[in-house]
């Protein structure tokens, strides 16, 4: 193993970059090249870099821009936010799906050799050790991790016990709030803060309004026959603002099949009951399982956006694969199942992302799972790439919201004027607007705010259903005549709360223009109200839009 390199040649190094007329990762590589090679020193690793550049102790902007151009995978903020992926504790999940890996140390469809779980293996699946752990190593490697999206995977949540879910989620608040002692890093001595003790789950929400490291939004992932009202009241106290549904296919012959244990009906019950709660709601879809082909899955999808009795915000594509810990491998080795892929799996995908609209939003298209456990499926890690480039190749337009997204495309120039967009759609038992500022070609999306037009006495075919819609109903008494904002996102890099750049996208006004606009229409559509699926950690914002705490919502009164 190759030695760091001595202090002071260290420190001379960073000088050197700290003062160069363009800092780029580029030109950071030719500098170290310059001063290492013929040495036996290793490149230094940013943490190294960091602490080197504080003891030179440069003025704060060039201290700013040096940063920024450190940053690892950037892509990890450039949504805006610091997602955050942490997992629960192994136990028995309900589903018996064929395609699932069982594996004694983890949850049901985890491995430990995926990065998040074996994050989560070695931290004993603690909560509070998960996130800050994870926050630690974000900034270390130069990101702002102030504004958290917690990302809870593991299994069906809503089966784990009540009591586990609460502990779990009031430990997550916790080590937010703590992350703004210096005390969290295990540092002691003069100015270190004692760390508060929060002793119920609402005592640590409350505080992490106002706190350093705020949740800016909580997402949960789980079946869709395991959503019924009691789930949604427990979801709200909890402070979920997102729910990832694995829907998998829009076919109840293959749900058989794979043994899945839920139907379409359930599908379509989830999605009329989240959104009737105002949640962000997600699927998740696996092309290439068993009882499906290219044309049949292309077909799903497109169903999935033209009947209006699904229209997800977001969907997560995985490709079936075959894991040696599933019954889908006895089906492999035996030839009943052969998986998509090669070329016939990136031309399935490209057909799949062009039927993407505008709203919607694919943050993936594989699984973590590293290609040395994948016994049989796609081991093309870049299978992302791939897709864009052939689109892009043939003049197919990408819609995709994570696509376009400020975050991931060339700056604007300072000569284009943002332009207001609007998206509508029926959707189970409302309206939906998808309110965004772009670019006029549409290739750069700055900011979006979802706004939903529910239909308060819509009534459904299904006598479940309507008698479950009515309890939420009653539930929340505060939404009643209300139009929901289930989501505003602006993209950029993440800045700290309070924090301004040039060049971001962040900060600039387009958040407060969107909740301006969507007020407009709601009283243009005869709405006495708006109420916000808001994260805790953002609740302080919509104050100051005039927003009053009610329930578990934010919510403003527009007459």
């Amino acid at each position: 193993m190759q030695p760091r390199a001595p202090q002071a040649l260290l420190e001379k190094m960073v000088e050197e970059a700290i003062s160069l007329p363009d800092i780029g990762l580029s030109s950071l590589d030719l500098l170290w090249r310059k001063h290492l090679s013929g040495t036996p020193y290793r490149f230094p690793r940013i943490p190294e870099i960091l602490e080197a550049a504080a003891r030179l102790n440069p003025p704060a902007e060039r201290m700013k821009l040096f940063r920024t151009h450190l940053r690892c995978k950037a892509v990890r903020t450039d949504s805006g936010v610091a997602p955050i992926t942490l997992l629960t504790k192994p136990y028995p999940c309900p589903g018996k799906c064929v395609y699932c890996p069982t594996e004694a140390r983890m949850p049901k469809s985890y491995i430990p050799s995926e990065p998040a779980a074996a994050r989560a293996l070695s931290l004993r699946f603690d909560p509070y050790k998960q996130v800050t752990e994870r926050v630690k190593a974000l900034e270390r490697n130069g990101h702002e991790a102030k504004k958290i999206e917690l990302i809870i995977k593991g299994g069906t949540w809503s089966s784990y016990p009540w009591d586990y879910r609460k502990w779990f989620i009031k430990r997550v608040f916790d080590a937010a709030n703590h992350l703004g002692h210096r005390a969290w890093s295990g540092e002691r001595g003069a100015g270190t803060q004692k760390r508060k003790r929060f002793y119920t789950l609402k005592e640590s929400q409350d505080a992490n309004e106002t706190a350093e490291y705020r949740v800016i939004g909580l997402t949960i992932e789980t079946r869709p026959d395991w959503v019924n009202p009691s789930e949604i009241i427990r979801l709200r106290e909890l402070g979920v603002t997102r729910v990832e549904l694995g829907i998998q296919a829009l076919d109840d012959e293959i749900l058989k099949l794979t043994q899945r244990g839920h139907t379409i009906e359930h599908a379509v019950r989830a999605t009329i009951l989240l959104k009737a709660a105002a949640f962000k709601t997600d699927y998740h879809f696996m092309p290439g399982q068993p009882g499906s082909d290219a044309q049949k899955d292309v077909a799903m999808y497109r169903q999935m956006f033209a009947d209006e009795r699904f229209r997800p915000d977001m969907v997560k594509l995985y490709p079936c694969v075959v894991l040696p810990t599933a019954e889908l491998q006895a089906w492999y080795d035996d030839g009943r199942f052969k998986p998509l892929v090669g070329e016939e799996l990136i031309e399935t995908m490209v057909q799949i992302q062009s039927l993407t609209p505008y709203y919607c939003r694919v943050p993936r298209l594989i699984r973590d799972f590293p290609s040395p456990e994948i016994s049989g499926g796609n081991t093309v890690t870049n299978l992302r790439q791939e897709v864009e480039r052939r689109m892009e190749e043939r003049g197919i337009e990408q819609k995709d919201l994570r696509v376009r997204e400020a975050g991931h495309r060339p700056p604007l120039g300072a000569s284009v004027v943002a332009k207001l967009f609007i998206e509508e759609y029926e959707n189970v038992g409302g309206k939906e607007l998808f309110l965004s500022y772009e670019n006029p070609e549409r290739t750069t999306v700055l900011a979006f705010l979802r706004l939903r037009f529910p239909n308060h006495n819509a009534k459904f075919d299904d006598e479940k259903t309507d008698r479950w819609l009515h309890d939420i109903r009653a539930s929340f008494p505060e939404l009643i005549g209300s139009a929901y904002v289930r989501e505003l996102h602006t993209y950029g890099q993440a800045l700290a709360l309070g924090e301004e750049k040039d060049d971001a996208v962040q900060h600039k006004g387009l958040g407060r223009k969107l909740m301006e606009e969507a007020e407009r229409i709601a009283i243009e559509k005869g709405y006495a109200s708006i109420c916000v699926i808001s994260g805790i950690g953002v609740r302080a914002y919509y104050r100051m839009l005039g927003y009053q705490l009610a329930g578990t919502y934010m919510k403003k009164n527009l007459v």
